[in-house]
């Protein structure tokens, strides 16, 4: 788990949510943050073993945010551009 690292939440009432590691506190918890329902100025504190993790990383949000200068349309914008990707990979499997 590292910063930018793109993470499903396995527990809790975001259980299935997507959600960006913008900081990690500990070996145990990170904070994450979707810029929707948890915005990066009150991210939300999980337990590691209550994610897993997405090959997809961006380490420009974790930059972003050790700078201050993330948004969360910045964490938005990323999220949403790797649902239409994904969206894209499955229809061209279905079609050739």
């Amino acid at each position: 788990m590292e910063p930018g690292r793109v993470v499903i939440s396995k527990a809790g009432r975001d259980a299935g949510g997507e959600f960006v590691i913008i900081s990690v506190e500990s070996d145990q918890y990170v904070l994450i943050a979707d810029g929707r329902l948890r915005k990066v100025s009150s991210p939300k504190k999980k337990k590691v073993i209550h994610l897993r993790a997405k090959v997809e990383c961006e380490p420009a949000l974790a930059r972003g945010w050790a700078d201050g200068k993330l948004l969360d349309a910045d964490i938005r914008k990323y999220l949403e551009r790797l649902a239409q990707d994904r969206k894209a990979c499955k229809e061209e499997d279905a079609f050739g």
